[in-house]
């Protein structure tokens, strides 16, 4: 089993966005590591093994899907809480993120004061034992998706993935 440190991974292309959530971060007394690319987040995490409880991934990225960032991840560390952000909300996006077994889908742009409120009520053991993964609309709406049993990782086409209160 992983010790896990109280440690986030951040993945957005957008500065303004990774701004805003490394403030949220700050804000909730969080530690950090951010990313601009999906590569440049994958050679943190392979640097920093072990360290992150969780990992906020944006899904659309210039380089790579935020999804497969995911996967990636998901592969190596299943004890990581995954929170995927997008300005999409359609179904099969998060039909997506549950395939993959992400913990938590924000839609963007998200209210700020939301995104501090859910990084200091942020439990990694919460999240992984849930049966549903919970999805936050960009109004602070919650609504539920039930996973996938564990350790099923289907493959299939990624696109897409989720969001809160940033721009793209």
């Amino acid at each position: 089993m992983t010790d896990y440190e109280n440690r986030m991974l951040i993945l957005d292309d957008n500065d303004h966005n990774r701004t805003l959530i490394k403030f949220a971060m700050q804000m909730a007394a969080l530690r950090f590591d951010d990313a601009a690319t999906g590569a440049e987040a994958l050679r943190l995490f392979q640097q920093n093994k072990g360290c992150y409880s969780f990992a906020i991934l944006d899904i659309m990225l210039p380089d790579m899907s935020g999804l497969e960032v995911a996967r990636a991840i998901r592969q190596v560390d299943a004890g990581i809480a995954l929170i995927m952000c997008s300005t999409n909300d359609e179904s099969y996006s998060i039909e997506q993120a549950v395939r993959y077994d992400c913990d938590l889908y924000i839609v963007k742009p998200f209210q700020f004061d939301k995104l501090v409120s859910i990084a200091r009520l942020m439990n990694r053991i919460n999240l992984r034992t849930a049966s549903q993964m919970m999805i936050i609309d960009n109004m602070g709406r919650t609504r539920w998706e039930l996973r996938q049993p564990r350790n099923v990782i289907r493959h299939f086409p990624v696109d897409r993935a989720i969001g809160t209160g940033l721009s793209k």
